[in-house]
């Protein structure tokens, strides 16, 4: 397996919940995430980095919650730990979410200086209606004034939208999308609605105050798809859009299959053995029990706070097609040897070729390897391949 040299760190604070999310996270008083969080948060990327024998790393992603929400002081300090435990190639890709609500030049400006080089920003919708419903911080018009600011943003860009949030239409979110191409991102996710049983949204519509028509939702996201294509940006994941040489670097090691370290409070992170079988480990996600533990003088790494698995190999096949069947150029069998030491299992080269035969899958041989995608059309239907090798 490939080293592991990609870091995720989670920034669990929110000013405000969205009602759709259920990604952890708290809602912080004042705007502020407490600096013993950070200082905690410090204590954990050195352990973890030194404790996996990180050489280098070549992304690093700072996900949420509401990262935007950090202080420059406490960026800093979150840099100045990785750069003091481990090099930082000068070609990796350093990503923060941020909230349209949170940008303004002087944040672009500290963005940079620590080397943060690409920017996510959470559009999900340009219609009021929408935003509002779905309790936004940001409207139409803080999303707008975010993009303006953006778009001479040095680093790259990437925009997130949800298709299909309650009020919204064909219209409005094809005109919303017009609007965003012309700020020129360099990538653009697009995902479906999905509706979470212990979220707001879930719970209406568990009580029938909120009904979501998913084939509208599908219907939806296939105009919008080939909106976007018709505009030079090219499918490269079922969910995510890119112009050329603009793909995110750091969700590809996840599609990929590779290891990755997880920082934080409610983090994850997987490491991958030699026979494809996985360490996963996941911060309890509380914060005050995070804090106790990373802060203390004699740390006992054998009680910290998380729940640790063990993925065995057959299970992490199936991740592997899980995840790697998700890009549109698909997994190939080298990789796979690679990964496994061993040759993609006869049943699931059955599976494939049954999926060509109705021009579902797409494989491509050479004198060394076959490579198999489910293209356009089979993609859509990814959780019913998975189902047929099982």
């Amino acid at each position: 397996m490939d080293k592991l040299a990609s870091l995720y760190i989670h920034i669990p604070f929110c000013i405000s919940k969205c009602k759709y999310c259920d990604f952890f996270s708290v809602v912080c008083k004042n705007r502020t995430i407490t600096d013993e969080y950070i200082d905690a948060l410090c204590n954990e990327l050195v352990y973890r980095l030194k404790n996996n024998k990180i050489d280098s790393l070549k992304t690093i992603y700072i996900g949420g919650g509401t990262p935007s929400l950090l202080t420059f002081t406490q960026l800093k300090k979150i840099f100045s730990t990785i750069n003091c435990s481990v090099r930082v190639e000068s070609s990796a890709e350093i990503t923060i979410e941020v909230n349209p609500d949170d940008v303004t030049l002087d944040k672009l400006n500290e963005y940079s200086s620590v080397g943060i080089n690409r920017i996510s920003c959470g559009i999900q919708s340009m219609n009021d209606t929408c935003l509002n419903y779905s309790s936004r911080r940001a409207n139409v018009e803080i999303n707008r004034k975010a993009m303006n600011i953006l778009k001479d943003w040095k680093g790259k860009l990437s925009l997130d939208l949800i298709c299909g949030l309650p009020y919204e239409t064909e219209q409005s979110f094809i005109k919303g999308l017009e609007e965003i191409v012309k700020m020129n991102p360099e990538h653009i996710s697009m995902y479906t609605l999905t509706v979470e049983e212990n979220t707001p949204f879930g719970k209406a519509c568990a009580d029938g105050s909120l009904e979501i028509d998913d084939e509208f939702v599908d219907e939806l996201w296939i105009k919008s798809k080939e909106f976007l294509e018709e505009n030079g940006f090219i499918q490269y994941e079922v969910s995510n859009f890119a112009k050329k040489n603009c793909e995110c670097k750091h969700n590809l090691v996840y599609w990929n299959h590779e290891g990755y370290l997880g920082c934080g409070c409610g983090a994850t992170g997987t490491v991958y053995l030699s026979d494809g079988s996985a360490q996963r480990w996941s911060n309890i996600p509380n914060i005050d029990l995070y804090i106790s533990f990373w802060l203390q003088k004699n740390t006992d790494f054998e009680k910290i706070p998380q729940n640790f698995e063990f993925i065995n190999t057959e299970d992490s096949i199936f991740e592997f097609f899980m995840m790697g069947l998700r890009k549109l150029t698909g997994v190939n069998e080298a990789s796979f040897k690679r990964t496994f030491n061993k040759e993609i299992p006869d049943n699931i080269i059955r599976v494939f070729y049954r999926w060509k035969e109705k021009n579902m899958c797409d494989i491509t041989e050479t004198s060394a390897e076959r490579n198999f995608s489910l293209g356009k059309k089979g993609i859509l239907y990814l959780n019913k391949f998975l189902e047929e090798i099982l």
